[in-house]
């Protein structure tokens, strides 16, 4: 393969196949991002330029087939590519004058004369890449990555369909595409492409930190092997195969990205300062035995990508696993993870129970407290389980230092007069359903509370009963300090009955809801008196000092 080449000549071979490896990530390019940037550019490419530039791809030849190649970078590109030219196919295909166009695309780029299929994706996702680019067959769209696949394939087919858009306009999109620039590196074993890739990443491509991390660590791992004087191959295809799970556990994955994952997995593994890559750089170093080491770490890396899968399942039916990623999905991830790695969910629940306490007190008193170590606690963690219930407790009751006054202060932020922001919706969620524990009610959910399904427009906001802005009405600034913004006078309430009754006056207000609280509030419609508003602040507090006070747990 030359080093300067075009699309059109790696692909015209007949027998020439390529292919994405499972250890490389899936499809990822946005509809609105590149993939729309992709069409933008060639649209925008000036006549007086002759070729198109797409950039370095760098291949490895396959073991066993001399014409195929494994994408080891470019693969975004390069499946973008074929997507766009299988949209052109499509189009042109029935077109009278132009069946002879489509037929050599889809014999260059699709399905060679002898019935293979010359570009294939990670193998997870080939079946409904083919289907859907080759065959045009529709199929379950169940992960990320086919859905990119899919919104890529349908973004080119509705730009094709445009008044504006002519048959040639198309055809000199694909001419460019064809003859675009390309410069190509191919490599014969595994320790070359790493040596490649890693010379490539250190030009300041843009890449993520899970990539970074890849490279870095098979690069390391090809130095650590010639230093001994072991052959790297066999040590690199561990760690390739490992990735392989990592990628396409990422595909599931959906409250938290790769470099999140790899942020709370290095922070609870292996320290709580710099950047991932810089941790794993300074671990690294220390080590005499580095190929070893970076085996046990991408298996404990890949573990965590798998517990976060769990995680995600779990948070549903663990409510304190929704709580406190709902509270502070930051600070509590990387100790929810280590526990994942030693424990069954049934073995900590306590725990959670502890770290939500913590977490919604220090939110409760309005962040004073900046201190926050359960990122500490997390990297500590010995599988300890009694040293650590130990630990939060004291921390629940105290804080994190010596000084801090965090239970008065907790309780003197309950007892104040202020309480309309966003951690009271939380708080009189938990109230709710301490209500319909005592009328032997079913709970309300997580997903409930923040209307995970989207419907009816349902998600809980922040009621003022007693409203702020009512018609031909001003409150007294006595009033509006010490009652209006009180949570003796806030209630939760569906976004849209919110918007519909919020300027009533109470004995104008709806108590028909499914909210307890609401329901509480029928007797005292044409009584709500500063009275009324401080005695249910008092029966709130009395809940909330009780419910989120460690010694009762």
């Amino acid at each position: 393969m030359d080093y300067k080449s075009t699309i059109s000549d790696i692909f015209s071979p007949r027998k020439n196949l390529f292919a994405v490896p499972n250890y490389q990530r899936a499809y990822s390019w946005e509809r609105d991002k590149q993939v729309k940037q992709f069409l933008t550019d060639l649209k925008e490419h000036p006549k007086s330029v002759t070729q198109y530039h797409l950039g370095h791809f760098l291949f490895e030849a396959d073991e066993h087939n001399k014409n195929k190649f494994w994408i080891i970078d470019g693969q975004q590109r390069l499946t973008t590519v074929v997507i766009f030219l299988s949209c052109v196919y499509n189009k042109l295909k029935d077109l009278e004058g132009y069946k002879s166009i489509a037929t050599n695309i889809y014999n260059e780029y699709l399905i060679n004369s002898d019935g293979e299929q010359k570009y294939s994706t990670v193998s997870y996702d080939n079946n409904f890449f083919q289907n859907l680019i080759i065959r045009s067959v529709d199929d379950k769209v169940d992960t990320r990555s086919r859905k990119r696949i899919l919104e890529s394939f349908e973004y080119f087919t509705l730009e094709f369909e445009k008044k504006e858009v002519s048959i040639e306009n198309i055809i000199h999109w694909k001419d460019l595409l064809e003859t675009a620039k390309i410069t190509t590196d191919s490599v014969s074993d595994k320790s070359e492409a790493t040596q490649l890739f890693s010379f490539q990443n250190d030009r300041g491509k843009d890449l993520t930190e899970l990539e970074k991390l890849k490279s870095f660590l098979m690069f390391n791992t090809y130095l650590d092997c010639n230093l001994s004087g072991k052959k790297p191959d066999n040590d690199i295809a561990y760690i390739e195969k490992e990735f392989e799970t990592i990628y396409q556990s990422l595909e599931l994955i959906k409250i938290a990205d790769e470099d999140q994952v790899l942020n709370y997995h290095t922070i609870a593994f292996i320290s709580n300062d710099d950047t991932s890559l810089e941790r794993v750089k300074k671990a690294i170093k220390k080590e005499d035995n580095k190929s070893e080491w970076i085996k046990d770490f991408t298996v404990g890396l890949k573990k965590s990508f798998l517990n976060v899968i769990e995680i995600q399942k779990s948070k549903n039916k663990e409510s304190l696993l929704g709580d406190i990623l709902y509270l502070d999905q930051y600070n509590s991830f990387p100790l929810v993870l280590k526990l994942f790695h030693y424990h069954e969910i049934s073995e900590f629940r306590k725990i959670l129970r502890l770290v939500e306490i913590i977490l919604f007190k220090m939110e409760y008193t309005f962040g004073n407290y900046r201190t926050n170590k359960i990122h500490n606690i997390a990297l500590h963690y010995k599988n300890d389980l009694i040293l650590l219930e130990n630990d939060l407790r004291y921390y629940a009751n105290q804080g994190f230092k010596h000084y801090w006054n965090f239970t008065s202060d907790f309780t003197g932020r309950l007892e104040a007069n202020s309480h309309y922001f966003k951690p009271t919706r939380y708080l009189l969620w938990k109230y709710e359903n301490k209500l319909r524990h005592d009328f032997k009610e079913p709970v309300m959910s997580y997903n409930d509370f923040v209307n995970s399904y989207g419907k009816n427009n349902l998600e809980n906001t922040l009621d003022h009963w007693t409203p702020q802005k009512p018609e031909g009405i001003e409150y007294t600034q006595e009033f509006k300090d010490k009652f209006l913004n009180n949570i003796g006078n806030l209630v939760l309430s569906t976004r849209g009955r919110n918007s519909s009754d919020s300027n009533n006056l109470p004995h104008d207000r709806e108590t028909n809801s499914v909210l307890i609280q609401r329901q509480k509030l029928e007797p005292f419609k044409n009584n709500w008196t500063e009275l009324e508003i401080k005695n249910r602040q008092k029966e709130i507090v009395a809940f909330a000092t009780d419910y989120w006070n460690p010694n009762s747990i």
